[in-house]
């Protein structure tokens, strides 16, 4: 029953991009199936309780949208290591039951680590966003230490899968151009970024992202971090003249998003059917998620929401309730954090075409 929603999906796919390219649809396939091929695979194994692994290291298609074939190829291979440790990261301190301040270190490690990698390789999407999603939510899966182990190697063989598809997207392309090395890579990239400003925007994100962590849990929300990921969605505007724009568009994005997820759970979906669902939301978040991020998030929502819950067999209806109300905390926090950083760091707004799409 949940399929009946592709359609639509594919309605809105059509809608604002009429007639996408060769290279846009032979991008979404491949993301489509990065995720798609790890999570039948898992299916048929009958480990869907790994089925969160496999779906998170797929993450890894979702990188070096815009660039040059060869360059893709190694910011996903440094994607697939990073996302690698964060998983590892919170698979252990859940199989170790660690306490909450740890969980809060490692959060502000992995926004710090993520944040200052995604500026030096150029990442687009923005660095913190999905390794801040894979922490949290993987911190908050009971695991034993064997299960920590394993799943950290499924989600490590679905981004190396992830890779090897880009390659041979790559070879099927006729790309035989040198990829870029990534030593020269950073070095140019070094050279090129306003340190200062960069400096500052992955301490104010690090500063949100725990703020917003922080009152979830105060208040007493269910999966708190969903306010955090808004939060690192909301942090680009930091060095935009965007800021309100982009707020919109996070909100937009994420009510569709949550409303399109409502229609889709609520036919509660069976294990393939939500599987089908997010190979579909990611091929389409491809398309969108360089051109507008909001427009990406009415798949991007559905999909994390679908992520998340994969092999779990959570009630649908909290954890779309969680994610409205953490949205609205997270972008009331994002937004305090934006202007009292500014108003603190003195920073010169930027015209929208000067800054990074993110």
């Amino acid at each position: 029953m949940a399929l009946k929603i592709i359609p639509f999906i594919s309605s809105v796919m059509r809608r604002f991009i009429p007639s996408p390219s060769g290279h846009e649809i032979r991008a979404a396939v491949r993301v489509g199936l990065a995720v798609g091929l790890p999570l039948l695979t898992i299916f048929a194994m009958g480990r869907l309780d790994l089925a969160v692994f496999a779906a998170f290291g797929a993450l890894t298609a979702l990188y070096g949208h815009s660039e040059p074939s060869g360059r893709r190829v190694g910011t996903q291979l440094v994607v697939a290591v990073a996302l690698t440790l964060t998983m590892a990261a919170a698979t252990f301190f859940a199989a170790a039951q660690g306490p909450t301040w740890l969980l809060g270190v490692l959060l502000v490690a992995v926004v710090l680590c993520s944040g200052a990698l995604g500026a030096v390789m150029g990442w687009v999407p923005r660095g913190e966003i999905f390794f801040v999603l894979v922490l949290l939510v993987l911190a908050g899966i009971p695991a034993t230490w064997t299960k920590a182990l394993v799943g950290t190697a499924v989600g490590l063989g679905a981004a190396l899968f992830s890779v090897a598809l880009t390659v041979l997207d790559r070879t099927l392309a006729g790309d035989t151009g040198k990829p870029d090395r990534l030593r020269d890579r950073i070095a140019a990239r070094l050279a090129s970024i306003e340190r200062r400003q960069h400096v500052i925007s992955v301490v104010a994100a690090t500063v949100g992202v725990l703020a917003a962590w922080l009152a979830a849990l105060a208040l007493g929300i269910g999966h708190p971090y969903w306010a955090s990921v808004v939060v690192t969605a909301l942090m680009p505007a930091l060095l935009s003249s965007r800021v309100r724009s982009r707020v919109v568009h996070v909100l937009a994005g994420t009510l569709g998003g949550v409303a399109m997820a409502a229609v889709i759970f609520a036919f509660e979906p069976s294990p393939l059917e939500l599987i089908v669902m997010i190979m579909v939301c990611q091929a389409i978040a491809e398309l969108f998620i360089a051109k507008n991020f909001g427009l990406a998030l009415l798949f991007l929502s559905p999909l994390a929401i679908g992520m998340s819950n994969l092999g779990r067999g959570l009630p649908w209806g909290p954890l779309m309730a969680d994610r409205l109300v953490e949205a609205g905390l997270g972008a009331a926090i994002g937004l305090a954090v934006i202007f009292v950083v500014r108003e603190l760091a003195g920073i010169r707004l930027e015209e929208p075409s000067q800054v990074e799409a993110r």
